[in-house]
Formats: C-alpha cells, structure tokens, sequence
C-alpha cells in the first residue's frame, strides 16, 4: 500500500477494540491500546457528535427558543455560520490526530492489512477468518452472508429520495417522521442510542470476547437488502444428544444485546441459539425503524435457513420486550417455523406510548407512532397459526398502563390471540373467567380452577381435535355448554399462557424455552 492510501484508510478505517485469543492458551481479553494521538482525536470527535446530539435532539425546543429571542435574524444567522468554522476546524484536528495515531500503531496497521487482505479475496476462507480475529466496527467488514429481497419486503421507506418525495407532498407528515426520528426512536430503542453503546461498550466487548474464546461462538456480519450489516452470534449445539438439533433465534428488547440479552437466556436451554444486535445496537449499522428492523431479522433468517442449514421447522423464535415486533413479523411470513415464544411483551406499542406523555398531546403521540413507530405485535402474530406461547410478567411495569396486573399489555395480546384461534370458544362466562384470570399477578391455571374434571376437558378437547382438525381459526366450542366452553378454554390457556415472578427486566429461566404448545399435540 502506497503511503497516501495507509493514512486515508488510517484516518477513515473501522475500529478496532480487541483481539480474539481463538486457537490459543491464552483467553485473556486483548483489548486494542490506542495511543495519545489517536485517543486525543476520538476524545474531538465524541464531543463534536455529542454537541451534534443534543442539537440534534433538541431541535424542536430550541428552534422555537431561538425564534422568540430573535436569534433567528439573518445578521445572527451569519455570525452563527462564521462560528461554526471552528467546529469544522476541530472535526478535520481530530481527524488527523487520529490518522497519525493509527498510522504510529503497529497492532491496528496489522490489522489493516488483514482487513485489505479479505477485501480482496471475498472466497478465501482462511484471509476471512484472520479478519475474525478482531473485533472491530462492522462499516468495513465483508458479510459472511447477503439476504435477498423477497416479495414481503418492506419499501425502502427510509431513504432518502423516498422522503424527500413525502416532504413535498405531505408537510404535516414529514414533521411527525422528524419528531419520530428525533425523540419517539430515541425513547422506544434506548439501545440505539450513542450514550447508552459507549457506556455499555466495556461489558459487550467482554461479553463477545467470552462468547467467542469459551463458548465457541461464532460471529458473523450478516447483510440486509437495505445494506445494513447485522452482528450476530451463533452456537451450534447440533452435536449434542438433546435439542441441539433445533435453533433459536433470540430477538432482544429495546435497550438489551445478544452479549447480555435474550441469547444468553436461550443458551441454557440446550438448543442451538441465533443471537443478532438490532440496526444501530452495538456493532449493527443501521438504525431501528420498522422496515430496517424487518429487514434485519429476514436477513437473520434467510442466513439461519440458507447457510446454517436448520429446517423451519426446527427454528424457534424467542423474543422478549420490544423484539416481539421482529419475532411476530418473521412469523407471519415463515408460517412454518416451529413455534413462537413471546415474553414480557405487548399487543399494541400506541397505548404504551400515550400513556407515558402528557394527556392533552396523546391524539398526536397516537398519529406519530402509528405513522412511523407503529409496533402492531397482536395484529401480526395473528397472521400466524403455530405453535405460540405467551409469557406474562407478574410484576411488569413497562408493560403496565396503571398498577393494576389488569392492564397489562400482554394480557391484551393473549386476549387477541385467543379471540381469534377460538372464537367459539369466547362467551359472557369465558370472558368472566379470562378477566377474573388476568387480573391476578399468578393466577391459578388450568381446569381445576374451574371446578372442571381435568380428565373429562381432556378427553373433550381431543375429541374435538380429531373431529374438527387443529387449523386454526378452530371450530372447537359449536355445540358445547358454557361450561364446557369455560373448562377447555382454562385447558388451552394454561397451555398458550405462562407467568412468571419478576418485573420486566429479569432474565427469564431457560426452562421456559421449549417447544410452544399447538392443537396438533392432541391428535
């Protein structure tokens, strides 16, 4: 490499944090030592994003502030645009401090030319596992695998050309996609946030080092159709006697990583476990909309199917929080998956987010989510009729619109999914038994609470399985009493719906990672 190349890619290059011990005795964590120079100029450049953050962010109070101080006159204007030269001036000191810094570092001069090395040589399989032995941002980084478009992938929504169209077109929508950007996205994936990354940066980088040296995980970058790069982690278990044989993909909530999230739950339940970082978490770029995060989990799948080789129906999909949307999306699309788990989640994200802002603005909350942010996990996993469990919290207060257990979201979300896979089912008696049921932090499941024979519901129930079939919307429940209606609709629940002690950010026991109940059991 030319000298002029090496300090362009010295300046522009990824980042390195540390080195992987794969292959050797030594699993110390090798973290990357950035010199003076190098550090000085990143230390510039994280005030310079800082500062660009808050303006960012804070644009819909200042512009308002500005204007009623009259600092919006065009002499002011001049002076503030004369100023900011020195920010620029700052940018292109840190720049270069950190180019010459690298520049000096033999480890991260090293590992540009592993880096150069893959670039050229996409098919050789040992340069691109030389580059797997660094951690670094993923910018730059060759995909071990590229998704491709299917005919349910979302319109490039968020392009730029796309919305320049909608901001000549509709005005009024344009302002609530910028306050959607600005502040609903912010609050709904915390995760995605430069404050939140950097101070859990320490703990993620340790984590993905243990991952990879002592647990055999394997880390790959995973392309999008939107060209957003997907971190992932994946252990097989395939060679295990139990279970091993059938892959979960672990789709976290809104400020959670497979580093520390629900892919470390899904690894004592002895299967096969898909971790992925959400666009604009961790090393994914990106950032978390809807039509990039399904994107992103589609990508996930198609590699776990295409490249991993696992079956659909032997793909689970385990999602806690906020990574339901992923989870109810991959499953209405991939119908044959082996089942849905979908823990301390909700039906619907617009209750959740009207009821965390002030009354009087609620109706336009309401219009910006369901323009821009809108979550729908009832509508689409009712697109589904597999295997699915819902997993409620017995103290979640995310989820919960007052203190009473009744409200819940996940009690909506199980109402949802119940009313539609058995409708004959649903009467005044079992909408009394459903609302006394949820009402209680750990309610007492299953038929006995009904004053039903658990053996005659039983026998019931396959009975009609066998005569009716277990398609789903079910014909279960035509002729039947009202007791009858109440006893095989408490049977179905204590099935479909699991509780569990917590609060909402406990990790949940492995042992609730197993294979969702279906009708299909009782034939």
């Amino acid at each position: 490499m030319d000298s002029l190349k090496v300090l362009f890619r010295s300046v522009f290059g990824p980042r390195l944090f540390q080195v992987f011990a794969v292959g050797t005795s030594q699993a110390q964590q090798q973290i990357y030592q950035p010199n003076g120079a190098e550090r000085m100029g990143d230390n510039l450049l994280w005030c310079f994003s800082v500062t660009y953050g808050i303006v960012y962010y804070c644009w819909p109070v200042l512009l308002p502030y500005l204007y009623r101080r009259g600092s919006l006159e065009p002499s002011n204007i001049i002076s503030i645009l004369s100023n900011f030269q020195y920010a620029l001036y700052a940018v292109a000191l840190g720049y270069g401090l950190r180019g010459i810094g690298r520049l000096s570092n033999t480890e991260y001069r090293e590992m540009l030319r592993v880096l150069d090395e893959a670039l050229a040589d996409l098919g050789n399989s040992s340069k691109q596992e030389a580059l797997r032995r660094y951690d670094i941002s993923l910018e730059q980084v060759p995909v071990s695998f590229q998704a491709k478009r299917t005919s349910f992938s979302p319109p490039p929504s968020d392009s730029v050309p796309y919305r320049l169209v909608r901001s000549v077109a509709s005005p009024y929508a344009t302002i609530k996609s910028m306050l959607a950007s600005v502040l609903g996205r912010p609050m709904m994936y915390p995760g995605s946030t430069g404050l939140l990354n950097r101070q859990l940066a320490p703990t993620l980088m340790f984590q993905r080092h243990h991952m990879v040296t002592q647990q055999q995980g394997e880390r790959r970058t995973i392309g999008a159709v939107d060209g957003n790069k997907i971190d992932t982690m994946f252990f097989d278990r395939r060679s295990e006697p139990v279970n091993g044989d059938v892959l979960v993909i672990a789709c976290d909530g809104n400020a959670a990583f497979y580093e520390v999230g629900a892919t470390v739950v899904c690894q004592g339940s002895g299967f096969s476990v898909l971790g992925w970082n959400h666009p604009g978490f961790g090393a994914s770029t990106g950032c978390p909309l809807p039509s990039q995060e399904q994107n992103a989990v589609e990508a996930v799948y198609q590699y776990a199917t295409e490249k991993l080789g696992f079956n659909p129906d032997k793909i689970l999909l385990y999602s806690w929080s906020i990574g339901a949307y992923t989870a109810s999306y991959l499953a209405q699309n991939h119908p044959d998956i082996a089942g849905v788990i979908m823990d301390a989640t909700f039906d619907d994200v617009v209750p959740l987010a009207t009821i965390r802002m002030p009354s009087s603005i609620g109706w336009f909350v309401e219009s910006v989510v369901k323009s821009n942010l809108h979550l729908n996990n009832a509508e689409r996993i009712n697109r589904y009729d597999g295997p699915l469990t819902v997993v409620r919290r017995s103290a979640d207060e995310m989820m919960m619109t007052d203190e009473k257990v009744a409200s819940n979201r996940g009690n909506f979300l199980f109402m949802a999914v119940f009313r539609r896979r058995f409708p004959n089912l649903m009467c005044v008696a079992t909408e009394e038994y459903f609302a006394q049921l949820l009402a209680q932090p750990l309610p007492d499941m299953g038929v006995a609470a009904t004053g039903a024979s658990l053996h005659q519901v039983e026998d019931l129930l396959k009975r009609e399985v066998r005569q009716r079939g277990p398609k789903v919307p079910s014909l279960i429940g035509e002729g039947m009493s009202d007791t009858e209606k109440v006893g095989v609709a408490a049977h179905i629940a204590s099935k479909m719906l699991r509780h569990y002690k917590s609060s909402h950010c406990v990790a949940l026991p492995a042992t609730f990672i197993e294979q969702p109940w279906s009708l299909s059991f009782h034939l």
